[in-house]
């Protein structure tokens, strides 16, 4: 009697294939660090899909930078994490004290995001999350669009992007107590170092948070 049949569609690693909008859940790989350069507060997050024939693929390395260097730019900063806070359930009022507490919270937690192909320095073209929205009942959305001929990834590891376009969060799946999103989760918000960053750990922060706090400012 056979150990076991190979099943492609049973394995660990699951590649996203698609770009789309994709039902994902923040993974605990996820980590608070700063910018090589400004030493600025930066969220890198990775999520798994939740959802459709590409549940359990991996999109890695979305980075959001807190960026307080102009006016403009913080007032960009906020409005982009209120956006990602949002879509993972944070009521309104809700407030955080650092990136750090945001990061630690998010783990866990569920939303949609909205992928595309972007080719890096290195020449390899990834998945770029381009957008945050809050988890979608209807389940995710591929869209057809594959790597473009002729580029090549090192698997579906992500893109690591530093944009300052807005997202949003959606839904949690756990909750750890005084965490603001809307069903928060156990979370270990990844210690794992990040390529040319300095990581530091997120989770020594606790509180603050999604559903049950009720300020408004982020502030570092």
């Amino acid at each position: 009697m056979a150990l076991f049949t190979v099943d492609t569609n049973n394995i660990l690693g699951q590649a996203v294939e698609e770009a789309g909008t994709y039902n994902v859940v923040v993974a605990p790989s996820s980590q608070y660090t700063t910018t090589q350069q400004a030493g600025n507060p930066m969220a890198v997050f990775d999520y798994e899909v939740l959802d459709g024939k590409y549940k359990g693929g991996r999109i890695r390395f979305d980075n959001e930078v807190w960026d307080t260097s102009t006016e403009e730019k913080g007032n960009l900063s906020i409005k982009r994490f209120n956006t990602i806070a949002v879509a993972l359930g944070a009521a309104n009022g809700t407030s955080f004290d650092s990136i750090q507490q945001f990061v630690s919270q998010a783990v866990g937690n569920k939303l949609a995001v909205t992928v595309d192909w972007e080719t890096g320095q290195n020449g390899k073209t990834y998945l770029s999350v381009k957008s945050h929205k809050p988890f979608m009942q209807d389940g995710s959305k591929p869209n057809g669009v594959k790597r473009p001929t002729g580029s090549s990834n090192t698997g579906n590891s992500g893109f690591g992007n530093h944009k300052s376009t807005s997202g949003g969060f959606g839904t949690t799946t756990n909750k750890q107590q005084g965490n603001g999103f809307s069903t928060p989760a156990s979370s270990n918000a990844g210690n794992t170092q990040a390529p040319e960053y300095s990581s530091q750990s997120a989770n020594s922060y606790h509180g603050g948070g999604f559903p049950n706090s009720r300020r408004i400012a982020l502030l570092i």
